[in-house]
């Protein structure tokens, strides 16, 4: 019969070494026979790792950067935080006290801060353009209305594989309804007005979306944030999903994104 520990041999003095991961830090939850650390501030993950062969030692991770801010006058969408996600248990993980690093919100006219866990990195999502071009980042920000030589941000910088995000629309030509691009999003580009949609997984046990781009401004109603929560564009719509971009706006000021979020998955019996 096992009771969940390997024991070191008699008379060695070592602790027992648990059969699967231990752990502490960040909020914990449970899921079955798994365990999950979500962490929506800085924090530590510390580990004493299993002497399972398959789930001893592997985690299954979330890295989500902050949502870009939205632009003003004529502004566009902001990026969603860059999206980094193993979906499998193939993470190496020893005992030692890792520190993770949450991103803050873009504020307006501002990218997302980035997230940290261990070697995974994933960047703020990019501001949207204000009389701009759409700032780079994990997600695009739009590009502003007035010139279609306000190109929307690019997505996955710093350059990630798989890719962190996508890129941001492009702004409209100078005439009415002068529209401002879409953020993009962790599963799509921004188009046209609308945010790229952001990513769905389940590592808390229950389907949620992470990243979506926020929505471009334009007379007559502007664009909708992307699928999962993206903010719409005039602050119809304040962005809630953990890394989405925020929408752009006329005059007034723009939302902000919202903060990015790690979660760190494994076996615990």
């Amino acid at each position: 019969m096992s009771f969940g520990y390997q024991v070191l041999g008699f008379g060695s003095g070592g602790a027992p070494v648990p059969e699967f991961i231990e752990a502490t830090g960040g909020t914990t939850t449970t899921d079955g026979d798994y365990k999950i650390h979500t962490f929506t501030a800085d924090g530590t993950f510390t580990v004493t790792a299993g002497s399972d062969g398959t789930y001893g030692d592997k985690v299954e991770y979330l890295v989500v950067g902050g949502g870009g801010g939205g632009g003003h006058s004529h502004g566009a969408g902001g990026g969603g935080g860059g999206y980094r996600h193993n979906s499998a248990y193939d993470h190496t993980v020893s005992s030692q006290a890792y520190s993770i690093s949450v991103g803050a919100e873009g504020a307006a006219n501002t990218q997302g801060g980035g997230s940290t866990f261990d070697t995974i990195t994933s960047a703020g999502g990019g501001k949207g353009g204000s009389t701009s071009v759409g700032g780079a980042g994990g997600s695009g920000g739009g590009g502003a209305a007035y010139s279609s030589s306000y190109a929307g941000g690019a997505g996955n910088t710093p350059s990630t594989s798989p890719s962190q995000g996508n890129s941001g629309a492009s702004g409209g030509a100078s005439s009415s309804p002068y529209p401002a691009g879409g953020g993009g999003g962790a599963a799509s580009t921004g188009s046209g007005t609308g945010g790229g949609a952001g990513s769905q997984n389940d590592i808390l046990g229950t389907a949620t979306y992470y990243s979506p781009g926020g929505g471009g401004h334009a007379h007559g109603g502007g664009g909708n944030g992307g699928t999962g929560g993206g903010g719409d564009s005039d602050n119809g719509n304040t962005p809630t999903t953990k890394g989405a971009g925020a929408g752009g706006a006329q005059d007034p000021t723009p939302t902000n994104g919202v903060d990015g979020v790690v979660s760190i998955r494994y076996k615990s019996q």
